[in-house]
């Protein structure tokens, strides 16, 4: 017990002393016999003396998919102990290769040994990240909000996230086609910020909002044309291959929303717009693509309003059926939806409502007479439509509260 007290002590030690693993990566091959790897959660490599590197898929796949219920685990296709330092989601892990089951229980006194070491190691580490991402997450909350000091910020801090006041920005937004675990967030943008840095591109990246993961992009001068380069293609092949590469990494699709190029303290638009053009997309059934706003046709034009605006056309067309929806414990409202998704097709509709023809029929009927239109009328039709999306957009974004 003494020596073992003894082992962590020492290492320890020398992760304060120099602020690296090289020590413990030296033990615990030394005592293993075996090729040791250790890894921060987001999957990055701490080697000996040399550049850091990612974890080869199979290992990073281990790490997204463990069971909180237990501190290592055996990989029989790999050959392979995993085991998890600490019980915080950050604390890291350490990787010994070959390894036999029956060889697990003579390898993992010497990672118990380890473990206190490797623990301080990232929670150093992680400290000072937590830091910076708490000041760089402050200083983009006052530009996508529009912080009325923003230029004055801009001033004193421009330096630091190397902003220029008089350059035009976009803001590119990512969503995922389902809920990310905290481990894998963290990942996602870790992995992020080493692809725009391998492939050169100067974007800044967070998480934001806890579901959302927003760049920053700034335009660059083409010599060519003596102007800001107008076009988005180079854009837009970039962010195709990120996507693809993301999907293959971490085996989930995305729906990206980019907004229009403004200046830095005018921001605010292109991350509302942005927003917009994610989620009218996949309402209306083109989610996991690459979208900008002016790929929304009339919408872009209706999504340039102002939200006091936006609330008062849905208002106009839809508030008689909310109301009613709400007093009477109705479906009219989603009577409508299915109706348009269902392309006007009232079979279908009746289907997918799981209702009889004249069930359906008396509800449109309410719909026609509570909104004082008809959808005879394509004038009629065309509002609803509109109305309804609006309404549906903003109820997605908490803008409004669809109960209400």
């Amino acid at each position: 017990m003494a020596h073992t007290d003894e082992v962590k002590v020492s290492l320890t030690h020398s992760v304060l002393e120099m602020n690296n693993l090289e020590h413990v990566l030296s033990y615990l091959r030394e005592s293993t016999g075996r090729n040791v790897i250790i890894s921060d959660y987001k999957g990055t490599i701490y080697n000996l003396g040399s550049d850091q590197e990612q974890l080869p898929q199979s290992f990073f796949s281990i790490i997204l998919n463990w069971d909180e219920g237990s501190p290592y685990l055996w990989d029989e296709e790999l050959l392979t102990l995993c085991y998890k330092v600490g019980t915080s989601e950050k604390d890291g892990f350490i990787f010994v290769e070959p390894a036999h089951s029956e060889e697990c229980h003579e390898l993992i006194p010497s990672l118990e040994k380890a473990s206190l070491a490797v623990k301080t190691y990232f929670n150093l580490a992680h400290s000072m990240e937590k830091l910076n991402n708490v000041y760089t997450n402050n200083f983009i909350a006052d530009i996508l909000l529009c912080n009325i000091n923003i230029k004055e910020l801009l001033k004193q801090n421009s330096f630091l996230l190397n902003y220029d006041l008089n350059n035009l920005y976009y803001v590119c937004i990512m969503l995922t086609d389902r809920i990310l675990t905290e481990i894998e967030k963290q990942a996602l943008l870790a992995y992020t910020r080493d692809w725009l840095k391998l492939n050169k591109l100067d974007i800044f990246c967070t998480v934001w909002d806890n579901k959302y993961l927003v760049h920053i992009c700034p335009t660059h001068y083409d010599v060519k044309i003596l102007d800001v380069d107008s076009g988005w293609k180079k854009s837009l092949d970039n962010i195709t291959r990120y996507h693809e590469d993301v999907r293959k990494k971490f085996n989930f699709k995305a729906t990206f929303g980019i907004g229009n190029k403004y200046l830095i303290d005018k921001l605010h638009l292109s991350y509302q717009e942005a927003l917009y053009a994610i989620h009218l997309s996949e309402l209306t059934g083109n989610g996991n693509q690459v979208r900008h706003i002016y790929d929304l046709g009339v919408y872009s034009l209706i999504f340039s309003n102002s939200l006091d605006h936006l609330k008062s056309l849905y208002k106009k067309y839809l508030n008689a059926l909310i109301l009613h929806d709400k007093v009477n414990n109705s479906m009219l409202l989603d009577t409508l939806r299915c109706y348009f998704d269902a392309n006007l097709n009232i079979n279908e509709t009746a289907e997918r409502l799981f209702l009889h023809i004249n069930t359906l029929r008396y509800r449109l009927k309410r719909v026609e007479e509570l909104t004082n239109t008809s959808f005879q009328k394509a004038y009629d039709r065309t509002n609803l439509y509109i109305a309804l999306k609006v309404y549906d957009v903003l109820g997605r974004l908490e803008l409004i509260d669809p109960s209400q």
